[in-house]
């Protein structure tokens, strides 16, 4: 993996090698691509139609080759040159054991927070087999206007590739896709946040997501990992007690192949789900008894770090060895929240295989209609 401090050496030397030729941008969108040629000038033309219609003509691109072998990088001069949108295209060939998908988003949002430089600004990133909506950028930007450091949007696949997996694979995504539903209702009404108000979602993907310059050097850039980099910054952003709006009006459609670019990426789940019907979900899509006892400790941890938080109470509530939670009381929230979810064994995931699911998406129904509807909850506690 590219490390960290060793990714921002890099993006600096490499912009300052191949400077931008135009006046910095306000926001930049960052593309990281290997060998996508088949794909980018769909990706890049999705960005370019909205650039004048959504008020979006002060935005930039930087479009980072990883190691590419084929044409993407030709072709995407070929495209960009006949736009008025400030861009650059960079190639590079990284050592094998760092061309990551990690290392070259790292490297793409690097370079964009150089391009901008100081004072306030936004980064925007997708991915090359990606095709984003035709408002896609203006409700990012509108997204960060707002009291949020970052916006994590949804994917949707190419309704021709989807065709072309599997029945059981189909019937899977909708059930997953209603539980997720069903516990983000139930989270709505147990742990509701002002910020990312229900309905939301809980995808973190770097088919669709934004965050300020600010909140992006706050963190110190993105986490250095091989893959899952887009779950590692929203991770790092939650730690930060940086607040993430999940909007699900934001929607980015991609590619539903089976053969990736990225190890253990989305092509990879789907591969292996296609393989496996039996794999287990994603760990977030836990068994409702479990999933609910984590809503209740999140809500009731996050009053107490405004109240008066009691290291030791907390360790017998959450079945911890004493001293386990010494010095937790001057953490942020989302850095003991952390801790207590890596420590606490009532919070160990228990993802769910397929044939479970169903039996407690009935149960979360149940409980949701014996339930206030969100906002009421909420509503009832500022007027106390």
């Amino acid at each position: 993996m590219l490390e960290r401090a060793v990714c921002s050496d890099f993006a600096a030397r490499l912009h300052e090698v191949e400077p931008p030729c135009v006046r910095s941008p306000r926001a930049v969108v960052a593309i990281p691509a290997r060998d996508e040629e088949e794909r980018i000038e769909a990706c890049l033309s999705a960005l370019l139609a909205q650039r004048r219609e959504h008020g979006a003509a002060d935005v930039g691109l930087v479009l980072l080759a990883n190691n590419c072998r084929d044409a993407t990088v030709r072709r995407a001069w070929r495209l960009l040159a006949s736009s008025d949108m400030p861009h650059r295209v960079l190639s590079v060939s990284l050592p094998s054991e760092r061309a990551s998908a990690g290392a070259a988003r790292a490297l793409a949002l690097d370079l964009a927070s150089l391009w901008i430089g100081r004072g306030e600004g936004s980064l925007l990133t997708t991915d090359a087999d990606s095709r984003v909506g035709p408002d896609w950028i203006a409700r990012n930007l509108a997204g960060l206007r707002g009291a949020c450091g970052a916006v994590a949007g949804r994917f949707v696949f190419d309704p021709a590739e989807a065709a072309l997996l599997p029945r059981h694979l189909a019937r899977r995504r909708r059930v997953e896709a209603a539980y997720e539903a069903a516990l983000l209702g139930l989270a709505a009404r147990l742990d509701p946040q002002l910020h990312d108000p229900w309905p939301n979602h809980w995808t973190a993907s770097g088919a669709s997501f934004a965050l300020t310059l600010s909140a992006y050097r706050r963190i110190g850039g993105l986490p250095a990992v091989a893959c899952g980099e887009d779950r590692a910054l929203a991770a790092a952003l939650a730690r930060h007690d940086i607040p993430i709006r999940h909007d699900p009006d934001i929607v980015v459609t991609t590619s539903a192949r089976l053969e990736g670019r990225a190890a253990r990426g989305c092509a990879a789940t789907l591969r292996e789900r296609c393989d496996d019907r039996a794999t287990p979900g994603d760990e977030r899509l836990e068994a409702l008894p479990v999933a609910l006892r984590r809503m209740g400790l999140r809500a009731h941890l996050r009053r107490a770090f405004g109240t008066g938080f009691r290291p030791g109470e907390w360790e017998r509530r959450l079945g911890l060895r004493a001293g386990m939670l010494s010095g937790a009381a001057s953490l942020r929230f989302g850095e003991a929240w952390a801790r207590v979810e890596a420590l606490s064994p009532l919070l160990r995931p228990q993802p769910l295989r397929p044939e479970e699911m169903e039996h407690h998406l009935a149960a979360a129904h149940r409980l949701l209609a014996r339930l206030p509807a969100p906002g009421e909850a909420l509503a009832r506690d500022q007027q106390v």
